[in-house]
Parts: C-alpha cells; sequence; structure tokens
C-alpha cells in the first residue's frame, strides 16, 4: 500500500473522511445503537463514580463523541453539521446544568448530571439533523 493508491490508501481514505462521494447513498444516523450507547455510558458513568473513580467520569463525554464520529465514518447525511451542533449542545447543556442545578452532597457526584444530560442532547441532535432530508439537485434548464 502506498500513500496514495486511489480510494484504496491512506490518501483516499482520509479524503473519503471529509469529503464523502457524492454517488455513495447517505442514510440517517441510526437512533437504536445511539440509545444503546448513551445507555452504556450513563451506567458506565454511574458505576466510574459509585466506586470513587471520579477523573474517570469524564470518559462520557469522550464515548458521546466517539458515537458520533463512528457515524461520521460511515457516512451520515448532514455528518459534518450534525457533529458540530451535537458538539456544541453538549458543550452548552453541559454549562447549563452545572449551572441550574444545586450542587449535590456528595461532590463525586458533582459532573455526572451535567454529562449524562448533556450527552444525551448530543446524541438526539445529533440524530435529529442527520434526519433532515437532503437538498433536491437542481438542474440548470436545457
Amino acid at each position: 500500500m502506498t500513500l496514495d493508491d486511489g480510494d484504496r490508501g491512506f490518501v483516499g481514505n482520509a479524503r473519503r473522511f471529509f469529503w464523502f462521494p457524492r454517488e455513495e447513498p447517505r442514510e440517517a444516523a441510526p437512533i437504536l445503537p445511539l440509545a444503546h450507547a448513551w445507555l452504556f455510558f450513563t451506567a458506565a458513568g454511574g458505576g466510574v463514580v459509585a466506586v470513587g473513580w471520579t477523573e474517570f467520569v469524564d470518559l462520557i463525554g469522550v464515548w458521546t463523541v466517539l458515537a458520533m464520529l463512528d457515524d461520521v465514518t460511515k457516512g451520515v447525511r448532514h455528518r459534518w453539521p450534525a457533529f458540530i451542533a451535537g458538539l456544541l449542545v453538549f458543550w452548552s447543556i453541559g454549562k447549563l446544568v452545572r449551572r441550574g442545578l444545586p450542587a449535590p452532597a456528595d461532590p463525586d457526584w458533582a459532573d455526572y448530571p451535567a454529562l449524562v444530560c448533556g450527552s444525551l442532547a448530543a446524541l438526539v441532535v445529533f440524530a435529529a439533523i442527520t434526519r433532515v432530508r437532503p437538498r433536491p439537485e437542481v438542474r440548470p434548464p436545457d
């Protein structure tokens, strides 16, 4: 494998990641795998906090980004706007929840609600934007 042997090499794969071919069909992001991923993030994050490994609770955010990136690499419809909107919603909902909720009695649980709410909102926004229908092709008049 060389660095630029068409669509099979490194350059072709990098190009496909950023610029998906127009002729490839683009589907919406599947909801059920995203819901399963969110349930796993929530349970794993709660388990991590319950055990006392509070420095690892931020993995909820990392897992959320990786779940969205997985669908981006598969070439879902409107993938980059959906990914950026998901990141922005994750950050903003996390900030709002951190500011809006009173501090819990146990400081280990301080970031957990914000991360869980932010990850749910990010995945919902990501899936919703990928469901927007594509623009119809405008053809010049003959």
